[in-house]
């Protein structure tokens, strides 16, 4: 039996669930949305996740519409701001061109789907970590560092991987 893919769920991938205006992205996102609740995959956030959506600038209607759909699916919870692994990996993309020194959330996201073992991180957010740049430096990092390599993709190319 072929295990189920892990999958990092990273923050705007929750955030679309609930974007009115990009029909299509939030169209797919409920989508794997649909497909994590019925449990074909096995989904990992780690704090920075939660983190992100309670610091949500929008507005509490949504915030809590988020907080309430995760709830309605299984996930692991695993530790990236206070794990000093995660830091040290999360500093390590950033040191090798794939992440800006701003972007310290968006390289602890990748940090904890590494640690965590993920197979995939699905996120809408092409200007840090879905592109050639994140994915080259994450590539070469895990590589050097000698962990399992992890796949950087948007949900709609991720629904079109499986």
């Amino acid at each position: 039996m072929l295990k189920k893919p892990i999958v990092y769920v990273e923050s705007t991938v929750i955030n679309y669930l609930f974007e009115e205006n990009q029909s299509e992205k939030r169209r797919d996102t409920w989508m794997l949305w649909d497909e994590i609740k019925a449990g074909k995959y096995a989904m990992v956030i780690a704090d920075t996740v939660v983190l992100e959506i309670m610091n949500c600038p929008d507005d509490l209607e949504k915030k809590w519409k988020m907080i309430d759909e995760l709830n309605k699916v299984n996930y692991t919870l695993t530790t990236a701001t206070e794990s000093e692994k995660a830091n040290t990996l999360a500093k390590l993309y950033i040191s090798a061109g794939g992440l800006p020194p701003k972007c310290k959330n968006d390289a602890l996201h990748i940090a904890a789907a590494t640690l965590a073992n993920c197979d995939f991180i699905v996120s809408w957010n092409f200007n840090h970590i879905v592109n050639i740049r994140a994915m080259t430096a994450v590539d070469a990092v895990n590589a050097a560092e000698r962990l399992k390599p992890v796949k950087l993709v948007s949900p709609t190319n991720f629904l079109r991987e499986e």
